[in-house]
């Protein structure tokens, strides 16, 4: 069984993802960021990674990235799922999930993890898990400061949000 910090769309805000870096670094295997900005998630990394070798850092180009040497879009295997990471903004979120999900399924994923609208989201499609972690620094639509924790274990997927005010309040 492998979990994992996902976060997205800190905007140069990292202080509540340093936190939570913190707290978790001794239960998860790894902090994935969906962009805006990747290069927020280079200074996690630069700043973590020597501390914690064991926590895996990866990140992708949201819609405000210009680093050419990030890619936009992830696919990759962990246990016995395939995860498919993108921003989410080239395939119309704003709207609905209709046009990422069915990506995911192009690309033969089972789980599914985007960011760009600041809304966190995560449901359960067809076998298709689909995790928007919201975001910790401007989140939108009402919706608090928030990330998730992902959880693989071999074949199996499962996710939770949480709001940061309420885990952590005062910070």
């Amino acid at each position: 069984m492998k979990k994992f910090l996902v976060i997205s769309d800190t905007h140069r805000n990292t202080m509540r993802a340093r936190r939570l870096i913190e707290h978790y670094q001794g239960e998860i295997n790894g902090v994935w960021h969906l962009g805006d900005l990747s290069s927020d998630m280079a200074s996690l990394s630069a700043a973590y990674y020597p501390r914690y070798p064991h926590l895996a850092f990866a990140g992708i180009n949201g819609n405000c990235d210009y680093d050419p040497t990030v890619p936009e879009e992830r696919l990759f295997r962990i246990e016995d799922c395939k995860v498919f990471m993108t921003h989410g903004h080239r395939y119309m979120i704003r709207y609905s999930t209709d046009f990422l999900a069915e990506a995911a399924r192009e690309k033969g994923a089972n789980i599914v993890l985007y960011g760009h609208s600041h809304i966190p989201l995560v449901k359960e499609e067809g076998g298709l898990l689909i995790l928007n972690p919201g975001s910790l620094s401007e989140p939108r639509g009402g919706s608090p400061y928030s990330y998730a924790i992902l959880t693989i274990d071999g074949f199996r997927a499962s996710a939770k949000l949480y709001d940061y005010s309420t885990e952590f309040p005062g910070f």
